[in-house]
């Protein structure tokens, strides 16, 4: 998800403004920051979404309390170990790779709140 944050045109007075690298914001420039809103389904995110992502935690959770012998039995046990493991891999895998889209977007909401809170402290 890319971010469609921009700064406001600083002031020529700002003596960062000759700057090329900037690597930490001032609240100043968080402030000056600027935004649109982006619309998302919030119906997406609903029970469902809510007990598929739980099923997926709780898998994980039971699967982390095995230790590497048990976790191999655990799999032999079951009537094609290798496929099984594979599979079971292969879900977490992509759990992964859809969780980071949620991650990115966190990340985006932190960088709103804080410019907002930024130009709260800039009028407060």
């Amino acid at each position: 998800m890319a971010e469609d944050c921009h700064r406001r045109e600083r002031e020529p007075s700002d003596p960062a403004a000759d700057s090329s690298a900037d690597a930490l914001a001032s609240p100043k420039q968080w402030a000056s920051m600027t935004f649109a809103p982006i619309v998302i389904d919030e119906n997406k995110f609903g029970p469902g979404w809510d007990q598929t992502r739980g099923a997926i935690a709780r898998a994980a959770i039971a699967l982390l309390r095995f230790d590497d012998e048990s976790l191999t039995q655990h799999y032999l046990s079951r009537p094609e170990p290798l496929r099984s493991a594979i599979d079971v891999h292969a879900g977490l895998q992509q759990e992964i790779a859809y969780l980071k889209t949620h991650i990115e977007a966190l990340e985006l909401a932190a960088t709103r709140v804080l410019c907002s809170a930024s130009g709260c402290a800039e009028q407060g």
